[in-house]
């Protein structure tokens, strides 16, 4: 079979790179009434490399300008082989990008916490010559993990948290924590959060990036994305826990995967002037080398998320705002479905959003996306109560299962389809993030189907999305 173009997988809405590679969303923030996102880039090949920073911004979430690179690497300084994941937080009134500056690769790797100093528009960043603040890890550790700074402040002072792992036979994630009045001078405070490499039957890998801790006033969530160097996929998943920081410690109770995809990555989060906690994660390639190395963008990040902490238990659910992607009226509905509903015919734009609500205690509803389950490009997603769970199935065999509450009243389903990307949101409940590459970028036909059974959908309905980042 002959290839489809690779023009009709790359995403349209979704934020890419200018070209090449993208990886991790670093440092989002909302400063001077715009959304500013950044995130790891290499400009030079469709393939990971020494990472830049990225830097795109909006006013809205849906419209966004691209701006230089806040960062790359310098071959004289601690980042010459990579500025790697951080955050940016306002330091005395003044934007501040905190990184990890990293130098060598495998066992003599040194990961070291750098800062730059932004410009008040956030267009020209100026590194700290003190940098590196901290120049690796302490040799305590035993581990050379030690990336990927995340701070807060409160009354005690800044606080800094680095993914990083153990060292002896029971490898497994561990999340460290600094200290500091100024937020330029940091003294190690110790481990602020470890467990096990197993838990629940989940794999937590050999060690942890990125993480974000979410504070919401009655708790807190730990988000932690997992790795295992060894594995065939080495980048595995993102997990959370939810409890309490007390006395400088994390204590929590582990709450799972937060997508239950197989793309979805190493996510940032930011508190916006409206007080949102939203999030944006790395949704990766799924594809082999040879046909990545073709493609013109790789990578792309998620669409925002908006999270909550709802009676002890993170929700996320996809940003409203993101309703002015569509495209004028619907292609269809919205519709109520009993029984089998032909909500569209084949569409060759690739760029669709299909929703609906759902209520009900028991039965299932499902979608398909495309001719047959296994047609190349199709998808199934089945909503079952019985089950309690949410599940993805595409024309390669790839199946994507998130556990649902048993009850669900009036539930807001969101299927988004971006070229090769598919972001699933059962809001509340769960999402799921996948790739698949349709032939030709031909999306439908979108039948819905309630085979007989006690759940409820309503409010059915197909739009076309249009959005182009640049």
């Amino acid at each position: 079979m002959t290839p489809p173009p690779h023009d009709a997988w790359i995403p349209r809405y979704h934020i890419t790179a200018e070209r090449n590679w993208l990886n991790d969303p670093t440092g989002p923030i909302h400063w001077g009434g715009r959304y500013h996102l950044f995130f790891q880039a290499n400009p030079h090949a469709p393939e990971w490399g020494p990472p830049h920073w990225g830097h795109v911004s909006s006013p809205d979430l849906i419209t966004w300008t691209r701006h230089p690179h806040a960062l790359s690497p310098d071959p004289g300084g601690p980042d010459r082989d990579g500025c790697w994941s951080g955050c940016v937080r306002i330091i005395d009134g003044r934007p501040v990008i905190y990184y990890t500056g990293v130098v060598g690769d495998g066992e003599e790797r040194i990961e070291s916490i750098c800062r730059a100093t932004g410009s008040p528009d956030l267009e020209r960043w100026t590194k700290d010559p003190a940098n590196p603040l901290v120049a690796g890890p302490p040799a305590s550790l035993g581990s050379g993990y030690h990336r990927d700074p995340f701070l807060w402040q409160d009354d005690d002072g800044w606080h800094l948290l680095l993914g990083s792992g153990t060292a002896d036979r029971g490898r497994h994630g561990t999340v460290l924590i600094y200290h500091s009045a100024d937020a330029r001078t940091w003294r190690y405070g110790g481990v602020f959060f470890e467990a096990p490499r197993n838990l629940d039957g989940v794999d937590l890998g050999e060690h942890w990036e990125c993480p974000q801790l979410l504070r919401f006033g009655h708790g807190d969530v730990l988000i932690l994305s997992t790795q295992d160097p060894g594995a065939e996929r080495p980048l595995m998943h993102v997990v959370h826990w939810v409890g309490k920081v007390i006395a400088g410690r994390f204590e929590g109770q582990f709450a799972g995967r937060l997508d239950h995809g197989d793309v979805f990555y190493a996510p940032a989060a930011t508190v916006d002037t409206a007080s949102r906690t939203l999030l944006w994660g790395w949704i990766q390639e799924d594809l082999p080398p040879g046909a990545q190395r073709q493609m013109p963008k790789v990578g792309a990040l998620s669409l925002p998320r908006v999270a909550n902490l709802v009676d002890g238990r993170l929700s996320t659910a996809p940003a409203p705002e993101l309703t002015a992607l569509r495209a004028g009226p619907p292609l269809a509905g919205p519709v109520s479905v009993d029984g089998r509903q032909e909500l569209l015919p084949e569409h060759h734009n690739g760029q669709l959003e299909v929703a609906a609500r759902i209520t009900g205690t028991g039965g299932a509803a499902e979608w398909l996306i495309g001719p047959g389950s296994d047609t190349p490009g199709s998808i199934r997603v089945t909503v079952d109560l019985d089950d309690r769970r949410l599940t993805v199935t595409t024309a390669h065999g790839a199946a994507h299962h998130a556990p649902i509450a048993h009850r669900l009243d009036g539930a807001d389903l969101r299927i988004y389809l971006d070229g090769s990307i598919a972001e699933v949101h059962l809001a509340g409940q769960a999402a799921i993030t996948f790739r698949c590459y349709p032939n030709g970028g031909r999306r439908g036909p979108v039948t819905a189907t309630t085979p007989g059974s006690i759940v409820h959908v309503t409010d059915c309905t197909v739009w076309q999305l249009n959005g182009v980042v640049p």
